[in-house]
């Protein structure tokens, strides 16, 4: 087993559409990276057939850039990502994370151009989907289009609640329901969902939620003070999460 999955990911000629798809049908994320509600096998070994495996890669690599031609869209294997784009000031402004099964490059899906750009917050490994054959085949399959938009309106009902956040809720709330977000996910894909492991700074953190990195902190040490979380380095423990959700809820007008 070992030595089929490197040569189904290792480096050489361009790996053919069964190699492909053998490689999602071995991936222990497969049912939740691709839509796992496609019923016509069919369409779901056209749709693994165009995902190619890549190799690790390191912290710090740029996926694409804002404004390069849109060549292809990414799946998370492992590791993790953010997106930012930069605004007419010249200042980044954080878009999102993105963690194993997340796909990358939705924003741009209608355009010809990358709207964001993407890189690696740690060691990662990604599969790529070339866009051209990826428009074909959604061209050509009418269930299987609405079957994959479905999975990117995840990523959209994220971005959009991300957004609502910043304006009606106070730093705590704001950092608390962070949290919580990070947490969900974390258990969607199998990871322990009470020890949160924060690939990305505190000053992304800050920016993705409209604060300061200094009132990220402060309000992480009110959180612990109130027992709720335990954080270390970049570790945090949720100690209580009911307790996390209700100040995450709460009014910022009370």
């Amino acid at each position: 087993m070992a030595s089929e999955i490197r040569a189904i990911i290792g480096h050489g000629a361009q790996p053919t559409t069964l190699r492909r798809t053998v490689a999602c049908d071995l991936c222990r994320l497969r049912a939740a990276c691709l839509p796992d509600h496609i019923q016509d096998p069919s369409a779901a070994r056209a749709l693994s057939g165009l995902v190619v495996p890549g190799q690790p890669q390191p912290r710090g690599t740029h996926l694409y850039r804002q404004g390069e031609p849109r060549r292809s869209f990414f799946f998370v294997r492992s590791g993790s990502a953010k997106s930012f784009r930069v605004n007419e000031n010249g200042q980044e402004d954080v878009m999102g994370f993105h963690f194993p099964t997340d796909m990358i490059g939705a924003a741009s899906l209608e355009q010809r151009q990358y709207t964001e750009s993407v890189v690696l917050l740690e060691r990662s490994t990604l599969c790529e989907v070339p866009a051209q054959e990826l428009e074909v085949l959604l061209r050509n399959d009418a269930a299987l289009l609405h079957s994959f938009f479905s999975k990117l309106a995840q990523s959209f009902e994220a971005e959009r609640h991300a957004r609502v956040r910043l304006h009606h809720a106070s730093a705590d709330e704001r950092v608390a329901d962070f949290l919580l977000e990070l947490a969900a996910r974390f258990h969607a894909i199998g990871r322990d969902a009470d020890t949160l492991f924060l690939s990305m700074s505190r000053y992304d953190i800050a920016n993705y939620l409209g604060l300061a990195a200094e009132t990220v902190s402060r309000a992480l040490g009110r959180l612990q003070d109130a027992g709720v979380i335990a954080v270390k380095g970049k570790q945090v423990a949720l100690l209580a999460p009911a307790a996390l959700q209700e100040i995450a809820e709460h009014s910022a007008s009370v």
